[in-house]
C-alpha cells in the first residue's frame, strides 16, 4: 500500500481534505477588509435581515435587491446572530456559510468521486480541487458560490450513483430534489442547468441507457423541491409589490443571457485561459486527463487503462464539459462562474494521477501541462512577492490629478515590507511539483502542488492582501475618519462621534456595510448643512478626485459660512478603488455647531 493509499481510507481521509480547504481560506476570512462590491451588497442584505427583523423582500439600504434568492442571507444572518457583536459590522461572520461551504464541496467531491473513480483517484482529484485558488478565494468570500458549489456537487453525487448502479435508489432521487431545492434557493436555476445538461447529454450520448432517470421523476421528489421555493417565492412577491421575478428573471438573468451584463463580458476562451490560475494545481494533470479520457472513451479495450467503469467517466465528462461549454458561450463571462465545473475536473484529474502512475504514456499532453502549471505557478509568486506591488504602486500613483506621484508614494511607503518565509518555500515547490511531473513521480508532484497552492495562498491572505491599505478605499477612508472622530459611535473620550457619515465622490458598498447602513452616499448626501443644532456634529468624507465631490462640497462649505458652522479637517488619505481602478483622494471633514466646540475638543 503506497502513502497516497494510506491516506485516502478510512476517516482521516475525509478529515484531511475538508482541513485542506479550510486552513488554506481561513486567513482569508479573517484577515481581508469586506470586498467590493458583490460580497459587501450580499453582506449588507444579510445584515439588514437582522437589523429589520424581515427575512423575506431583500434590501440594500432603501433598495429592494431582487437578483438572488434568499438562502444565501438567511445562512449569512443566521452566523451572524451567532458570532457577530454589537451591530454587526465585522464581515468575517457573514463569510463562514462559504467558508463551511467550501469545505462540504471537496467532501461531497470525494464521495461522488468513490464508486465512480475509486477511492485513491477521489482523494488525489478532491485534494488538486480543494486547494484550487478559485475555491479557497470563494470560501473567504460572502457570496453564493462557496455554498452552492458544495450542494451542485453534492446533487451531482446523487446522480452518478443513480447512474452507475441502474437501481433506481428512489431514497437517492429523493435526496437530489431536497438538494435542488436548497440549490434554488442559494443561486436560483444554477442546479437545474449543470444537472440537467448533463442528464441531457447522457440521454443523447446512449439513449438506450435511460431506464435510471425513472427514480428521478417519481413524483414527491419534484414536488419536495417546488414546495422548499414556492411559499417564499409568494411571498416576497407580495413584499416587493410584484417586482422581485421582474428584477431577478427580467432583468438579472436576462441581462446575463443578452449581454455582458456590467461590462463583464470576454471572448471565447475567457474560462480556458483563466485555467492555469484558477485551477492550480490541477491544472498540473489536466491536459494528461482530456488526451486519457479521449483515448479510453474511445477505445475502452485498452490495457494501460484496466478495468475503470466506461459509464463513470462518461458521466464525469457530461458534467465538466456541459457546464464549461454553458459558461463560455455565456455573454457575461466572470471568473467564478465556472466553479462548478471544478470537482468535475478534480475528478477527471484524480483518475488521470493513478492510470500514469500505473504506465499510461502520455509524454506530450504532461509536458504540456506541466508548462501551463509553470504558468499559474510564476504568476501566483510573481504576485504575492513585493515587486509586484511596488511594480503596481509606480502604475497607479501618477493617475491622481489632485497630488503629485511622490507625494501619493510618500503615504504608499511601506506597503511591500512583508515577509517572505511563506513565499520562498512555496516558489520551490511549484519547481518541485514540476519536476517530478517530468521525470513521472505523479504523487510528488500533486503533493507538491498542493502544499505549493497552499503556502503561497497563505503569504497571499496573510502577509500581501490584508496590508495593502492603498488599494483598499474604504479602510483608507476610515482612516482619515478617525483623524477627525469620525467614524460613527466610536469612543473618542470627550469628544463625540457622529451618528452617520455623508460621502461625497464615493459610494461602494463595503462603505455601507463597515460604518453602518446609517451612512449616507451620492445622490443621497445632502450638500447643504442642518439648521438644528442638536444634529451636530456632521461628518462628511470627501473625495476631492471626483470633480462632482469637488464641487458639491462647495455647497457645503458655502452652507456652513452662512450658519456660522466650524470645520475641522483630516490629512488627505490617497487610495486606489480597484473597484473602477481610479484613484481616491480622501478628507474627512468635521463640522461642530459652534467655533467653541471646536476649540474645547481641541
Amino acid at each position: 500500500m503506497t502513502w497516497i493509499d494510506r491516506l485516502s481510507t478510512g476517516w482521516k481521509a475525509w478529515f484531511i481534505l475538508f482541513a485542506l480547504t479550510m486552513t488554506a481560506a481561513a486567513p482569508g476570512v479573517f484577515n481581508l477588509p469586506a470586498l467590493d462590491r458583490d460580497e459587501s451588497r450580499f453582506a449588507q442584505a444579510s445584515k439588514q435581515y437582522l437589523e429589520t427583523g424581515d427575512y423575506i423582500a431583500i434590501r440594500y439600504q432603501d433598495e429592494f435587491r431582487n437578483k438572488k434568492p434568499a438562502g444565501i442571507h438567511w445562512l449569512q444572518a443566521g452566523s451572524t446572530a451567532v458570532f457577530g457583536e454589537g451591530e454587526n459590522l465585522d464581515i468575517w461572520t457573514y463569510r463562514v456559510p462559504s467558508w463551511i461551504g467550501a469545505g462540504l464541496a471537496v467532501l461531497a467531491c470525494f464521495w461522488a468521486g468513490i464508486p465512480a473513480i475509486g477511492r485513491r483517484a477521489a482523494f488525489m482529484g478532491s485534494a488538486l480541487f480543494g486547494a484550487s485558488l478559485l475555491l479557497t478565494s470563494e470560501a473567504h468570500i460572502s457570496k453564493t458560490d462557496g455554498v452552492l458549489v458544495f450542494l451542485i456537487t453534492l446533487a451531482m453525487g446523487c446522480l452518478i450513483r443513480l447512474y452507475l448502479r441502474k437501481d433506481n435508489d428512489k431514497r437517492l432521487a429523493l435526496a437530489f430534489w431536497i438538494i435542488h431545492g436548497a440549490g434554488f434557493l442559494i443561486k436560483g436555476p444554477v442546479i437545474s442547468l449543470v444537472a440537467g445538461m448533463a442528464i441531457l447529454v447522457l440521454w443523447l450520448w446512449d439513449r438506450r441507457d435511460h431506464q435510471w432517470m425513472k427514480a428521478l421523476a417519481w413524483w414527491p421528489g419534484p414536488l419536495i423541491s417546488v414546495l422548499m421555493v414556492l411559499p417564499w417565492l409568494i411571498m416576497i412577491q407580495i413584499a416587493t409589490q410584484g417586482t422581485y421575478v421582474e428584477g431577478a428573471v427580467g432583468k438579472d438573468l436576462k441581462d446575463k443571457l443578452v449581454s455582458a451584463s456590467e461590462g463583464h463580458g470576454g471572448l471565447p476562451g475567457y474560462h480556458l485561459m483563466h485555467l492555469p490560475a484558477w485551477f492550480f494545481p490541477g491544472i498540473l494533470l489536466f491536459v494528461p486527463a482530456l488526451v486519457l479520457c479521449w483515448r479510453y472513451l474511445r477505445h475502452r479495450t485498452l490495457e494501460s487503462f484496466g478495468d475503470v467503469d466506461r459509464d463513470a467517466l462518461k458521466f464525469i465528462m457530461a458534467w465538466a464539459f456541459t457546464t464549461w461549454l454553458f459558461f463560455e458561450l455565456l455573454l457575461t463571462k466572470l471568473s467564478h462562474y465556472i466553479l462548478p465545473a471544478y470537482p468535475a475536473f478534480g475528478l477527471l484529474c484524480g483518475w488521470a494521477a493513478v492510470k500514469l502512475m500505473e504506465d499510461a504514456r502520455a509524454p506530450v499532453s504532461r509536458y504540456l501541462s506541466t508548462a501551463l502549471f509553470l504558468i499559474g505557478g510564476v504568476a501566483l509568486v510573481l504576485f504575492t512577492s513585493p515587486w509586484a506591488v511596488e511594480m503596481l504602486q509606480a502604475d497607479k500613483a501618477g493617475d491622481f490629478r489632485t497630488v503629485t506621484e511622490g507625494a501619493v508614494m510618500a503615504q504608499w511607503q511601506g506597503a511591500s515590507d512583508f515577509p517572505l518565509w511563506l513565499w520562498a518555500p512555496g516558489a520551490l515547490l511549484v519547481l518541485l511539483a514540476a519536476g517530478a511531473m517530468i521525470v513521472r513521480k505523479i504523487g510528488i508532484a500533486i503533493a507538491g502542488g498542493v502544499l505549493a497552492a497552499l503556502l503561497l495562498g497563505w503569504q497571499a491572505r496573510i502577509y500581501v492582501l490584508p496590508t495593502q491599505t492603498w488599494i483598499q478605499a474604504t479602510e483608507t477612508g476610515k482612516l482619515a475618519l478617525a483623524e477627525v472622530c469620525g467614524i460613527p459611535r466610536s469612543d473618542c473620550g470627550e469628544t463625540k462621534a457622529p451618528d452617520r457619515v455623508l460621502a461625497l465622490g464615493y459610494a461602494e458598498p463595503s462603505y455601507v456595510l463597515t460604518l453602518g447602513t446609517q451612512n449616507l452616499h451620492p445622490p443621497e448626501s445632502p450638500t447643504e448643512l442642518p439648521a438644528d443644532d442638536t444634529a451636530y456634529p456632521v461628518v462628511y468624507l470627501v473625495n476631492f478626485e471626483d470633480p462632482g465631490a469637488d464641487a458639491d462640497f462647495k455647497a457645503v462649505q458655502k452652507s456652513a459660512e452662512e450658519m456660522g458652522r466650524c470645520e475641522t479637517r483630516s490629512a488627505p488619505y490617497y487610495a486606489l478603488n480597484y473597484s473602477n481602478n481610479d484613484p481616491v483622494a480622501f478628507t474627512a471633514v468635521r463640522f461642530e455647531a459652534s467655533c467653541d466646540e471646536v476649540a474645547a475638543s481641541q
